[in-house]
């Protein structure tokens, strides 16, 4: 708790020292307090944000601006997944997708995954189980977002578990330092 409310108060200095300059160069002598630079940097983001709401000047500035990151060798990498990741958690489950799971290796060892593709064989058929049955692609990431795993899985191998897709990225991102282990969800296998 005393790190995050360290993080707060260095945002809201941040915000303020870079903003001061400006409120004490704009009002008259006298009027300045401390704080001022934290409102107008509040009031710049909500103006920021009022102008990116006005539709076709907002997805304008986004794609451009989304362009212009693309193109940046290393920013290029980093944008994209995170975009991906974004999009991922934000957007509404469809069929299978979104789905988290649970896979199981031998010796009983057990890793959260998220369903993001129901039918990748369609894009490459060389990952075809053979026998027709359905492959999906799980996605495992590793704690603290250092990276993950894309696994391609046949659906025999997954068991789904009754858990949201942001309470899933929080235990695995945290190596589950973040709930007792009592309001962990219990495993169910897949039913085709």
């Amino acid at each position: 708790m005393g790190v995050t409310l360290y993080v707060v108060y260095w945002l809201f200095s941040a915000a303020d020292s870079l903003f001061s300059g400006m409120g004490q160069r704009l009002l008259p002598a006298g009027w300045y307090f401390p704080g001022l630079g934290l409102v107008i940097a509040v009031l710049v983001v909500l103006g920021m944000g009022a102008i990116l709401n006005v539709w076709s000047f907002g997805r304008l500035t986004l794609k451009v601006g989304s362009r212009l990151l693309e193109r940046i060798p290393l920013v290029k990498t980093v944008y994209s997944g995170v975009r991906d990741l974004m999009l991922f958690v934000s957007r509404t489950p469809d069929g299978d997708s979104r789905h988290v799971v649970v896979v199981t290796l031998p010796g009983d060892i057990r890793l959260i995954g998220f369903i993001t593709d129901s039918e990748p064989v369609q894009a490459v058929p060389e990952l075809s189980v053979g026998d027709g049955e359905k492959v999906l692609t799980v996605y495992l990431p590793m704690s603290y977002q250092i990276g993950g795993y894309a696994l391609f899985l046949p659906e025999r191998c997954l068991q789904r578990i009754e858990m949201s897709v942001e309470e899933a990225m929080r235990m695995v991102l945290t190596a589950g330092m973040n709930r007792p282990p009592a309001e962990i969800p219990q495993v169910q296998q897949v039913v085709a």
